[in-house]
């Protein structure tokens, strides 16, 4: 069935239908009840890093976002208590390719 016809046959079913049993067993939630608001950011990854995420994630159950946040979170933690414990990939991956590349004599 094309979207068009599905996008009118649904407007149709909501025209014509009562759903006032739902909206009373709905619950509101207050505007800034939540503990602690979430902000999204876009990060660009390559692909074998996300394969390898959405393995990770599969093996423990859980969704990549919940997986990176927690990844994330365990960091930025370890970094509040010993800032120098760890060494960033970024500069692993840089003293690797000065020592792979020629040097010029």
């Amino acid at each position: 069935m094309p979207c068009g016809d599905r996008l009118t046959e649904l407007a149709d079913h909501y025209d014509h239908t009562d759903l006032s049993d739902h909206i009373e067993q709905a619950t509101w939630e207050e505007p800034g009840s939540v503990a602690e608001p979430m902000v999204t950011y876009a990060l660009r990854l390559p692909k074998p890093v996300i394969d390898a995420l959405r393995s990770a994630a599969a093996a423990r159950g859980v969704k990549v976002t919940t997986l990176m946040r927690e990844w994330l979170e365990e960091r930025l933690a370890q970094a509040a208590v010993d800032p120098d414990a760890a060494i960033p990939v970024s500069a692993l991956l840089a003293l690797v390719a000065e020592r792979a590349s020629p040097r010029a004599s």
